[in-house]
């Protein structure tokens, strides 16, 4: 038994572009021995809309336009869209490839288009020499095993926990729990509930759950595939909800006074600008829980998660909270297969959050690179990849940078700054003073040297002030010269040729930084950043060593999170900008310790250094 186009040891199936087919591509579905099985790929990220068909699939491209600098642009790409069956839009659905002539991200009636990504369903076989290839698990690779599409079994579960991990009550979860099996192809509603407690009310009762999507699978489609795209494939896809609000009866109209430009709070809440909350119909959340009045100030301490004012009502009048949540999510997928009294499992995992807010914009880094980083050692600079993902690194820092309101964020940042450290005012141009770089008004000024270069030339107009004062040709003033800054550094050439010339400045400017565990001192006091050293280097990095050997009385490349000055926001890159974790954010291990191993071999080896000052890299020539 062969697939439709194939025959064992062949392919009638060519690609687009003419590259070769999958490794699995022509084998008989019969042979081998199925040792395990996953789901493709393994962590998605989903996003919330109200539109009724989700968004088309695309990729980001480098567009080196003479006339508009180097640019980050969106081609469309390849994408499933889902057919009905009977022609009238019910479900069963098969899969057909589209390939957009254009992306749009809202539909004709100004919805946003929601991001539902796919799953798939592969096998890992095994043949008689003991070599193993992943193959898709198709109804015809089950039929030739004795099983069905009924023997594969989905279990998914969505929960929102955002008032759960606050309160620290189960009551005050979301839950939704589905089991179908891959021939059930109709869509699968996530509609969560709060668990039943003892003597707790549940904050979504069962009468009234709250919608966090579907799942639903698709009927295969043998007429339209090749091996790039089958359609035939198991296919799991999860749709997440509208991205709509949802409180308890009261949570109609709420007051947003204007704030003073670059405060984190208006001075008072009334009389300020009424918009709703939540539309009527989805105020059916129970009003009698904790979580509807909650306050992160109760009981003067620290309250997890962090940061502690993220809800609604935290940044208004006492900061109660107004008991309202969203239908973002995280989303676990199980598939299962029952073959000959075996029982393979497979798992995924799904995250719906908010629409991309610049998704021409790629971020500085991604899941991907935060992973690299808890997993993968350092890199060791390599000369004919490093500078490409030197380049990469900056040119993503450039995108993260156009997005930032630098002047809302450097005011807020040094409110922070004299709060924690105990400063006379956030205002006050000298609270700070004698402390490098630093940390109050003086901060990026000219008494910021040696931080502060470019800064204070390209902002004349602004004096030692928290608050920037904006004029109509300078509205957001240290916004426009990290902008300008960046987009140089954009560019290959001029960025080697800076890093070639200015080492010293590059180590100087970048956050390190948070140290392991295993990196920390037992103890800690109030100290100074440390300067970053440059490291040492093997003559010959081919006899197996690891070429860097930094001194042994270097002072570390990191930073300790019980330091206070290591904590506090200064004008270090990125500046002033927050961590998850409510800490100034800084660049990855992994990507600090490729760009300060580059650096290294910039300053100690002189092939590097000419490579990068030559500009004449292939790359560059296109």
């Amino acid at each position: 038994m062969t697939d439709k186009g194939h025959t064992a040891g062949t392919c009638a199936c060519k690609s687009a572009n003419g590259t070769a087919c999958a490794p699995w591509c022509g084998r008989d579905p019969m042979s081998g021995k199925i040792i395990g099985v996953y789901l493709d790929p393994p962590m998605a990220i989903a996003r919330v809309g109200g539109a009724r068909h989700p968004m088309d699939a695309y990729t980001w491209e480098i567009d080196e336009n003479p006339h508009r600098g180097v640019q980050t642009r969106i081609v469309p790409a390849p994408s499933l869209h889902p057919r009905s069956e009977r022609g009238d839009g019910h479900w069963p659905h098969r899969l057909v490839v589209h390939r957009p002539e254009r992306i749009t991200f809202k539909d004709d009636h100004g919805h946003i288009k929601p991001v539902a990504p796919f799953f798939e369903l592969w096998a890992r076989v095994q043949d008689d020499t003991g070599s193993t290839v992943s193959v898709p698990v198709t109804e015809t690779f089950l039929t030739a095993r004795g099983a069905s599409l009924a023997d594969v079994v989905f279990t998914v579960d969505a929960g929102n926990r955002k008032a759960q991990s606050r309160t620290k009550l189960a009551s005050c979860a979301a839950l939704a729990h589905v089991v179908f099996a891959a021939d059930s192809y109709r869509p699968h509603r996530l509609d969560a509930i709060s668990p039943r407690t003892r003597d707790q009310v549940p904050l979504v009762r069962p009468d009234a759950p709250l919608p966090l999507g579907s799942v639903q699978t698709f009927k295969p489609n043998r007429d339209d595939w090749s091996c790039q795209t089958r359609l035939d494939q198991v296919r799991l896809r999860f749709t997440p909800g509208k991205g709509d609000t949802f409180g308890p009866p009261d949570a109609g109209i709420a007051t947003a006074s204007p704030r003073t430009p670059g405060d984190f709070e208006p001075a008072v809440t009334e009389y300020g600008t009424a918009h709703a909350m939540t539309r009527p119909e989805n105020r059916f959340l129970s009003p009698d829980t904790p979580w509807s009045g909650f306050n992160f100030r109760t009981g003067g301490t620290p309250k997890w998660p962090t940061p502690q004012d993220s809800y609604d009502g935290a940044r208004e009048g006492a900061g109660d909270g107004w008991g309202t949540i969203d239908d973002t999510c995280d989303v676990i997928l199980q598939a299962s297969l029952t073959i000959g009294g075996r029982k393979f499992r497979a798992m995924a995992r799904a995250f719906a959050g908010p629409p991309d807010f610049a998704p021409d914009r790629r971020p500085m880094y991604s899941i991907r690179d935060e992973l690299e980083d808890r997993e993968l050692p350092s890199p060791v600079p390599d000369i004919d990849t490093t500078p490409d993902e030197i380049l990469d690194l900056f040119r993503r820092i450039f995108e993260t940078a156009s997005l930032v309101n630098l002047d809302q964020r450097r005011a807020w940042a040094l409110a922070g700054n004299a709060g924690m450290l105990g400063g006379s005012g956030p205002d006050d141009p000298d609270w700070d003073d004698g402390i490098s770089p630093r940390l109050g008004p003086k901060s990026m000024r000219a008494d910021d040297a040696p931080y502060a270069q470019i800064t204070p030339d390209y902002t004349p107009g602004q004096g030692d002030t928290r608050v920037p004062s904006a004029g109509p040709h300078e509205a957001l003033p240290y916004t426009m010269v990290v902008q300008q800054v960046h987009a140089r550094m954009a560019d290959s050439p001029v960025l080697r040729e800076f890093l070639a010339r200015r080492p010293d400045r590059v180590r100087q400017i970048i956050r390190p930084p948070f140290g392991r565990v295993a990196d920390l001192p037992a103890r800690v006091g109030i100290r100074k950043p440390a300067e970053v050293p440059v490291g040492k280097w093997d003559a010959d990095p081919t006899d197996g060593a690891d070429p860097r050997q930094p001194s042994e009385t270097a002072p570390p490349r990191y930073r300790d999170p019980r330091d206070v000055m290591d904590i506090a926001y200064d004008m270090r890159m990125p500046p002033f900008m927050r961590h998850s974790m409510g800490v100034p954010l800084s660049i990855t291990r992994r990507q600090y310790d490729m760009l300060m191993g580059y650096l290294d071999r910039l300053e100690t080896d002189p092939l590097w250094r000419a490579d990068a000052a030559s500009g004449k890299r292939e790359h560059d020539n296109g």
